[in-house]
C-alpha cells in the first residue's frame, strides 16, 4: 500500500466559496508526493490531481485578491497536530481545523473551521519519479 499526502507546494487553487457556512475551496491541481514510505521524504512518484477541501463552520479570515493562484506555502492544523506545507490523504477530520495558503505574489488564504474534508475528483496524472 502506497502512502500519499498532498504538497501545497507546486499546487494550485482556483476559487474560494461560502455556501451555507461550508468553504469550499477548488483545486484544478494539487500536486501528490506518493511512496511506500514516507511522501515527500522517501523516494517515491509525483502526480498532478483535481481536488476540492469542504470546511465546515466556515471563517474565512483571509483570501486572495485574484484567482487562480500558485501555492508557494502553508499549513494545515488539524486538532493539535500542525502539518507544513502539506495535506494529508485521506483527510476528513471532525474537529477544529485551519488552513492557510500562501501564493507566490505574498497573499493569503486564511480559513478556520470546525471539519475538514478532502474530495479527490477524477483520476490522477502522472508527472515524476521523486528521489530525495
Amino acid at each position: 500500500m502506497k502512502n500519499r499526502l498532498i504538497e501545497i507546494h507546486d499546487s494550485k487553487l482556483d476559487a474560494v466559496s461560502i455556501q451555507g457556512g461550508e468553504a469550499v475551496l477548488h483545486f484544478p491541481k494539487v500536486y501528490i508526493h506518493e511512496s511506500v514510505g514516507r511522501p515527500g521524504i522517501d523516494a517515491g512518484s509525483g502526480w498532478v490531481q483535481e481536488a476540492l477541501i469542504r470546511i465546515s463552520d466556515a471563517t474565512v479570515k483571509r483570501s486572495f485578491s485574484k484567482f487562480p493562484a500558485d501555492l508557494l506555502d502553508g499549513y494545515i492544523k488539524i486538532g493539535e497536530s500542525l502539518l507544513q506545507n502539506e495535506i494529508p490523504i485521506p483527510l476528513s477530520h471532525n474537529g477544529i481545523v485551519e488552513l492557510r495558503l500562501e501564493s507566490w505574489n505574498d497573499e493569503v488564504v486564511l480559513i478556520a473551521g470546525s471539519n475538514a474534508e478532502l474530495e479527490l475528483i477524477g483520476e490522477p496524472k502522472y508527472v515524476e519519479e521523486f528521489r530525495p
